[in-house]
């Protein structure tokens, strides 16, 4: 099928706001955000009559997410400026080119608390700090960024 080719993830954004329906801050200079909703833990189960042991999902663990940016004095004094007893939503926006709705890519976002970090300071090496999120609500997803007139807009 044309068009159904992967794509990749340069220009995801990852945003921040006070309400999930509110304005949204760009945090900048992302380097990666890593695994942000993994799969439920595996229970294992067996049972007496039977010679194997078999799996089910069970439960998510609470996990925290650490990013990478790459550090500018403007946004550490932003960022580190966020009260740290807030849950904050957070927002993932994947690149405007993976929407099949002109402007309404998806855009995953959950809730958590914040802390920032400064990363190893090496030779040659971009300075860079770890954003930290503690995650409080399970990640949910849209078609564009949850507006105040609903989800997406």
């Amino acid at each position: 099928m044309a068009g159904d080719t992967p794509y990749s993830t340069m220009l995801s954004k990852l945003y921040y706001s006070e309400s999930k329906t509110g304005e949204k801050t760009q945090v900048a200079y992302v380097q990666e955000i890593p695994e942000f909703d993994p799969a439920p833990e595996g229970i294992e189960w067996s049972a007496l009559d039977t010679d194997f042991t078999g799996q089910v999902p069970g439960r998510r663990s609470a996990d925290t997410i650490a990013i990478p940016v790459l550090f500018t004095e403007e946004q550490h004094d932003t960022l580190k400026a966020l009260d740290k007893a807030t849950d904050y939503w957070w927002f993932i926006e994947l690149p405007s080119e993976t929407a099949s709705q002109t402007g309404k890519p998806v855009v995953f976002y959950f809730q958590a608390k914040v802390r920032l970090g400064m990363a190893a300071l090496s030779v040659d090496e971009m300075l860079q700090e770890t954003l930290t999120l503690y995650k409080s609500t399970a990640v949910e997803e849209s078609k564009g960024l949850p507006t105040g007139s609903g989800v997406g807009g």
